[in-house]
């Protein structure tokens, strides 16, 4: 029987998401956009912490980085998660390091579990600006 498509409950962008030996989640540096001064960058720590539902069994976890033209920039797979009890609601952590980001824009964070998108749908998306070298003088 195949493992059932999980529901993605919460996500958040960040700089970092690791976990802890005991199992507790962190997750540094919280945000929905970036800012640079020049194009292409590379971001140099991406963390996306993702809390799934109505999981069981076995996947393979995918998460296609796209621009708003639906290109593909950068890919992270190879990532396996195991779910035991779809009541229990568990959470799953992808870095991305050294990511390229060509131009200013909008970009979409697509996941999939065993090369389906979850259960419901999500729009995961994060703003990318170009901002001035030196920050204008506060008064």
């Amino acid at each position: 029987m195949a493992a059932p498509t999980p529901t993605v409950k919460a996500f958040l962008l960040a700089d970092s998401v690791f976990q802890q030996k005991n199992g507790k989640w962190c997750i540094v540096g919280v945000f929905d956009k970036l800012y640079a001064t020049r194009f292409p960058v590379v971001h140099p720590s991406m963390g996306l912490y993702v809390k799934l539902a109505d999981a069981k069994g076995s996947y393979r976890v995918r998460a296609d980085i796209e621009n708003s033209e639906g290109q593909q920039i950068a890919r992270l797979d190879g990532i396996n998660v195991t779910a035991h009890d779809r009541a229990e609601e568990g959470g799953i952590g992808i870095e991305a390091r050294g990511l390229l980001l060509p131009a200013p824009g909008t970009y979409f964070i697509k996941l999939y579990f065993n090369d389906a998108p979850p259960a419901g749908g999500i729009d995961i998306r994060f703003g990318v600006e170009q901002v001035a070298a030196t920050p204008p003088a506060r008064s």
